[in-house]
C-alpha cells in the first residue's frame, strides 16, 4: 500500500530537484572562468565551491529536519512573472559568463568588482524565485520565519568557520592519499606516486587537492550534526549524541577517501574526461548525501531514545544476551579493524618489521598480564554488590600501575636476555620511557573492561574499541620511519586515546571519580580471590604470550608475523564463546541463584555462532589470509585450520571458567591452567623443531582438548 504524499509537498520536491540541478549547473558554468582570471581575486564568492555546498546541504538539513511540517505545504500555481524570473536568471548568467570571459581586456576597477558580484547575486536570486515561485517564497517566509533565520545564521558560521578548518587540509590530503595508495597497491592497480600529493593510475594524473582532502565531508557532517542536535536539543539523548560523534564523522572521511579511490579507478580505466568532470566535481556531495541519509535514518531514532529503533531491534533487552553481542560486536570490529590495520602493515613495513611489532604486542600482552594481579576479575566479581565502588577502582588502578612500572623495568633491564632483537628499545632511553607509558595505560585497559562488565554496560567497550580500532588506521602512515617501533606505537597510541574516552563516560555516567589512592582493607577482602584468579589466568595466557617468543627464537621474524596473523583471526572465532562467558560471569555475579539458567543462554549463543565460523575458517580461511599476503596464506592456514577446530573446546573451557569463577573454584582452575599450559607449551617446543608452525597448531588443539577432559573431571567431582 503506498504513501499518500501530499500534493504541496510533492512540488516542493520537484522543484527542490529542479534547483539543485540548476545549482549545480550554473555554479559549474561559473567556476570555470571564476578561478581562470584575477577579476574577483580576494573579492571572490566562491558559488563553485564552499557557499554552494552549505546551500545545498543547509537544504537536505532543512527538508530532513521539518519534513512534518513540510507535508502539509500548500500548492501553488507557477505565475507569469515566475517565468520571466527563471528566464532572466538564465539571462544574467550569459551575462556573467560573457563578462568573466573577457575580465582579462580590461582594467579591474572597483566597479567591475561591483558589477561581477551584482550579476552572480543576481543571477542566483533569480534562479531561486524563477524556481520556487514568489508566492511559495512569500509563503515560506511567514510560516518558516523563525527557521529561516536559524539556517540563515547556521550558513554565516558555517561560511566563516570553514576558512579556519581549511587550514587542516593538507594533513587531510596526505591522509587520503597514502589510504587510497594502500588500496590501489590491494587491488593491483597500475599505480605510482609521482609527487607527495600527485598519484598517477595508469595515464590518469591527478592532484589530491584541497577538493579531495575530506575537510569538506568532515564540517560539513559536523555542521549538520551539531546543528540538528541543537533543533532537537530536548528530544535527543546528549550522552548518545556525543558518542556517536567521533565514529561518524571519521566515516564521513572515510566516504570521501572511497570517492577519490573510485575517481582514479575511473580515470585510470575508463575515461579520464568524466573522471576529471562532473564526476570530480559533485559525487562527493552526493556520497556525502547518501552517507549522512543513510547514518541518519539508523541512528536518529536511537538518539531520541526511541524504542523502535534500529539498535534495540540489534541488541534485545535480555542483560545477558545484550552485553554478549556488544561484546562480540566489539571483538568483530576490532578484528575487522584488525585485518585492515595489519594489511596497511604488510604493505608499508617488511615482512620483518611486521614480526618485530607483534612480538612487542605479545610482550605488552605478558606484561599486561603480570600486572593485573587477577583484579579485573575481582572488579566483575565483587563491584556490583560493592557500597564502595570508587575506592575499588581506585585501589585497582593504583595498585596496577605500580606493579606495571616494576615489570616493565625489569623487563626492558633483561630484554636482551629474553629476546636480543628488541634491543633497540632498552638502547634508546626516549623509547624505554614511552614503553613504559604504553604499558600503564595497555593494563588500565583491561580494567577499564572489568569495570564496564561489572556495572552490565559493555556498550561502552563497544565504543572504546570502535575509536581504538579505526585511530589505529591512520598512524602507521604517519609513524612509517620508526620501522616496528611504529607499528607498536600505532597501536597504542589508539588505545590510549580510546580508554581515556570512556573515562570520561565512567566519570559522567557512573559518578566515578579518579584519585591515586590505595586502601589495604579492599585488598584484604579481594586479595586471595584476585591472586587465585590472577594465578590461574597468568598460567592459562602463558601459550599466547610465549608462543611468539618461542617461534620467533627457534624461527623467524617472519614465522612469527603468520603465527600472529592466524591466531589473530582464530580470536575472532574464539571471542564468540569468551564474551558470552564474561557476561555470563557478570551475570552470575549479579544473581548467583540465576547461573544455571544463563549458562543455557550462553551455551546457545555460543552453538548459534560458533560452529558455523568454525565452518566457515575451516575451508575458506586461506582467501581471508590471503589479504595479507600470498605468503602467509601459504605459511599460516593449516595452521589456521587447527585453531579453527580448537574452537570447540575453546568454546566449552571459557563457560565452564566462568562457571567456576561465580562458585569460587579458583583451586581448581589453577591446576587446569597448568594442565593446559604445560600441555601447548611442552608439545610445542617438542614438535616445532620437526612440524614448525603446523606443529604449534597440534600443541594448541591438543592442549584445548585435555584442558575440557579436566574441566569435566572436576565438575564431576564436585557434585
Amino acid at each position: 500500500m503506498g504513501i499518500a504524499i501530499n500534493k504541496g509537498f510533492k512540488q516542493f520536491l520537484v522543484k527542490c530537484a529542479l534547483f539543485v540541478v540548476l545549482f549545480i549547473g550554473f555554479s559549474f558554468i561559473i567556476g570555470t572562468k571564476l578561478y581562470s582570471n584575477d577579476l574577483l581575486s580576494g573579492w571572490k564568492i566562491e558559488i563553485y565551491g564552499r557557499i554552494g555546498y552549505i546551500l545545498l546541504f543547509s537544504l537536505a538539513g532543512f527538508i530532513l529536519l521539518y519534513r512534518e511540517r513540510l507535508l502539509k505545504l500548500d500548492y501553488f500555481k507557477h505565475k507569469s512573472r515566475d517565468y520571466f524570473l527563471f528566464i532572466l536568471s538564465i539571462i544574467l548568467l550569459i551575462g556573467f559568463y560573457i563578462f568573466e570571459a573577457n575580465a582579462g581586456s580590461f582594467e579591474i576597477t572597483l566597479f567591475s568588482i561591483l558589477l561581477a558580484h551584482s550579476l552572480l547575486i543576481l543571477t542566483m536570486l533569480a534562479l531561486v524565485f524563477g524556481i520556487y515561485g514568489t508566492g511559495f517564497i512569500i509563503n515560506s517566509i511567514k510560516n518558516f520565519k523563525k527557521e529561516i533565520f536559524y539556517f540563515l545564521i547556521f550558513g554565516i558560521v558555517m561560511a566563516l568557520l570553514m576558512n579556519w578548518v581549511w587550514s587542516l587540509w593538507p594533513f587531510f590530503s596526505f591522509l587520503v592519499l597514502k589510504i587510497d595508495a594502500f588500496l590501489l597497491n590491494l587491488i593491483g592497480a597500475d599505480y605510482q606516486i609521482i609527487q607527495p600529493d600527485i598519484i598517477r593510475v595508469k595515464s590518469f594524473v591527478a592532484r589530491i587537492g584541497e577538493a579531495c582532502s575530506g575537510v569538506y565531508s568532515i564540517f560539513l557532517f559536523t555542521a549538520l550534526y551539531l546543528f540538528i542536535a541543537f533543533l532537537d536539543w530536548k528530544k535527543i539523548n546528549k550522552k548518545k549524541a556525543i558518542l556517536l560523534f567521533l565514529p561518524a564523522v571519521i566515516g564521513a572521511f572515510f566516504v570521501n577517501v572511497f570517492r577519490v579511490f573510485s575517481l582514479f579507478i575511473i580515470g585510470g580505466y575508463f575515461s579520464e574526461e568524466l573522471a576529471m568532470g562532473m564526476y570530480h566535481s559533485y559525487t562527493g556531495m552526493i556520497f556525502f548525501l547518501i552517507y549522512f541519509a543513510i547514518f541518519w535514518v539508523l541512528f536518529y531514532k536511537w538518539m531520541k531514545n526511541e524504542k523502535n529503533n534500529f539498535i534495540s531491534r540489534i541488541f534485545p533487552e535480555d542483560s545477558l544476551y545484550r552485553n554478549s553481542l556488544y561484546l562480540m560486536l566489539s571483538t568483530f570490529i576490532m578484528a575487522v579493524l584488525g585485518f585492515v590495520f595489519w594489511m596497511i602493515n604488510a604493505r608499508l613495513f617488511t615482512t620483518e618489521e611486521v614480526g618485530l611489532a607483534t612480538t612487542l604486542i605479545s610482550v605488552m600482552g605478558l606484561i599486561t598480564s603480570f600486572s593485573a594481579l587477577g583484579l579485573g576479575t575481582s572488579l566483575i566479581r565483587y563491584l556490583p554488590k560493592s557500597e564502595r565502588k570508587n575506592d575499588k577502582i581506585n585501589t585497582c588502578f593504583t595498585l596496577v600501575a605500580i606493579v606495571t612500572i616494576i615489570i616493565t623495568s625489569i623487563f626492558l633491564l633483561a630484554v636482551n636476555d629474553f629476546s636480543p632483537k628488541l634491543l633497540f628499545i632498552k638502547e634508546n632511553l626516549f623509547l624505554s620511557f614511552i614503553f613504559i607509558i604504553f604499558m600503564i595505560f595497555a593494563s588500565f585497559n583491561s580494567l577499564v573492561d572489568s569495570v564496564f562488565i561489572a556495572y552490565r554496560s559493555t556498550k561502552y567497550i563497544l565504543l572504546k574499541n570502535s575509536v581504538f580500532g579505526i585511530l589505529k588506521l591512520v598512524f602507521p602512515f604517519l609513524l612509517v620511519s620508526l620501522g616496528a617501533y611504529g607499528i607498536f606505537s600505532s597501536w597504542m597510541i589508539s588505545l590510549i586515546i580510546g580508554s581515556i574516552a570512556v573515562v570520561f563516560i565512567l566519570i559522567a555516567k557512573f559518578d566515578y571519580k579518579p584519585r591515586f589512592v590505595f586502601y589495604d582493607s579492599i585488598i584484604r577482602k579481594i586479595g586471595e580471590y584476585s591472586f587465585g584468579n590472577y594465578t590461574a589466568g597468568f598460567i592459562g595466557g602463558l601459550p599466547a604470550f610465549l608462543l611468539p617468543l618461542i617461534i620467533l627464537h627457534k624461527l623467524s621474524a617472519e614465522t612469527s608475523a603468520y603465527y600472529y596473523i592466524a591466531m589473530m583471526i582464530a580470536t575472532l572465532l574464539f571471542t564468540i564463546a569468551s564474551s558470552t562467558s564474561n557476561s555470563l560471569f557478570s551475570e552470575g555475579s549479579n544473581n548467583e541463584k540465576m547461573i544455571k539458567v544463563h549458562a543455557k543462554k550462553a551455551g546457545k549463543i555460543i552453538a548459534l555462532l560458533m560452529i558455523p565460523g568454525i565452518i566457515i575458517t575451516v575451508f575458506l580461511g586461506k582467501y581471508v589470509l590471503l589479504l595479507f599476503g600470498r605468503e602467509y596464506s601459504i605459511e599460516g592456514f593449516r595452521f589456521l585450520q587447527l585453531l579453527a577446530l580448537s574452537g570447540v573446546f575453546v568454546a566449552i573451557n571459557s563457560v565452564f571458567g566462568s562457571l567456576f569463577r561465580v562458585r569460587h573454584k579458583i583451586k581448581e582452575l589453577i591446576v587446569i591452567s597448568l594442565i593446559n599450559s604445560f600441555v601447548v607449551l611442552g608439545l610445542s617446543y617438542m614438535l616445532i623443531d620437526s612440524f614448525g608452525l603446523i606443529g604449534v597448531g597440534i600443541a594448541w588443539i591438543t592442549g584445548c582438548f585435555v584442558t575440557t577432559g579436566a574441566y569435566f573431571v572436576f565438575w564431576t567431582a564436585r557434585r
